[in-house]
């Protein structure tokens, strides 16, 4: 009887855990064919109920039906896409093209090409303003002659043009937040271990931050509710929060090493953090100042990319073939 007892405490233990897990595993939806290299970012089409995710090596954008969970379309005849955005109300997707340099308008019923606006080389993360509906992306730098500046291009989603570059120093910048409620466009100088912050109005860099006793700052996120910019660093593996009336850290929390992609979900207070250890960190906002690791759950080596989706609930990880299990797309249920 103490046996059966003990049996039954352990499996009341188990359940109890995988229902205060802060993501559930729903769904798989597979990616036969492609084999090889790591993935880029991610986008939604909400009211298509489409999933977009660059699969650079590929040279391809994957699109998945979100109601079947299958793949529909791949999306081919450009170079190598790095991050796309769906703009709803034009129904157009718009993919940063890295090695060509370019910002190409697809058409998004057909992913037919309506146009493609020239940047530098090196084309990666890009961030959306839906107020001025300009879209910014980073380019230029180490790529254009190990340049020892880099370049955010100003977009015009509406007129397809390209308004001009806003020089900002540094050989590689990565993620970048839109602060709605402000002018503000914060950046990752990735090699100069700082946050660059741009006045959207002036297009100039207005002030640096420096990213005290840690590096490699790739992923970025922000919550303007509390005035806190999140930002991933690589050297040492942790979440580094800026309070941003001030620009002065306020607390760092350890996440999965070699992070890239990082979302704010405000309804719950989390943090999601994904990287190529292979792992999604979870971290808890307690109050602005205050933040709690709270899970680690296990995907895949190189799962570095990631889409935290607001209105569907929804938390999807790219996560590329590595020579055991084909390439896939994970999709977790955010639980309360």
């Amino acid at each position: 009887m103490r046996y059966v007892l003990a049996f039954l405490a352990l499996v009341f233990a188990v359940e109890c855990h995988a229902q205060q897990e802060p993501l559930r595993l729903i769904q798989t939806m597979a990616l036969p064919g492609v084999v090889e290299g790591k993935f880029d970012h991610l986008a939604v089409d909400i009211k298509g109920n489409r999933l977009f995710l660059a699969a650079r090596v590929n040279q391809t954008i994957e699109v998945f039906d979100l109601a079947t969970g299958k793949r529909i379309h791949s999306i081919s005849g450009f170079g190598t896409p790095h991050a796309e955005y769906y703009v709803p109300g034009s129904n157009e997707l718009l993919v940063a093209v890295g090695d060509d340099g370019t910002c190409i308008f697809l058409r998004g019923d057909t992913f037919e090409l309506i146009k493609s606006v020239k940047i530098s080389v090196g084309a990666d993360s890009i961030v959306y303003d839906p107020g001025s509906k300009y879209l910014y992306i980073v380019n230029g730098g180490k790529d254009i002659d190990n340049n020892e500046f880099s370049l955010v291009s100003v977009i015009d989603a509406t007129k397809r043009e390209n308004l001009g570059d806003i020089r900002v120093e540094g050989a590689e910048l990565e993620a970048m937040a839109v602060e709605r409620s402000g002018t503000r466009l914060f950046v990752n100088m990735k090699t100069l271990k700082q946050i660059g912050i741009i006045d959207r109005n002036k297009r100039k860099v207005v002030a640096t931050w420096p990213l005290p006793e840690a590096g490699v700052n790739t992923p970025m996120t922000i919550d303007e509710a509390h005035h806190r910019l999140f930002v991933g660093a690589r050297v040492p593996s942790e979440v580094v929060v800026f309070d941003t009336d001030t620009g002065k850290v306020v607390a760092r929390v350890p996440c999965v090493g070699d992070a890239d992609d990082m979302s704010y979900d405000s309804a719950h207070k989390r943090i999601y953090v994904t990287g190529e250890e292979g792992f999604i960190s979870v971290i808890a906002q307690t109050d602005a100042d205050h933040y709690e690791p709270i899970a680690k759950i296990r995907t895949r080596p190189n799962a570095r990319n990631s889409l935290f989706v607001p209105e569907l609930n929804r938390f999807f990880v790219g996560v590329p073939n590595d020579g055991k299990q084909e390439a896939e797309v994970l999709v977790f249920q955010v639980q309360p």
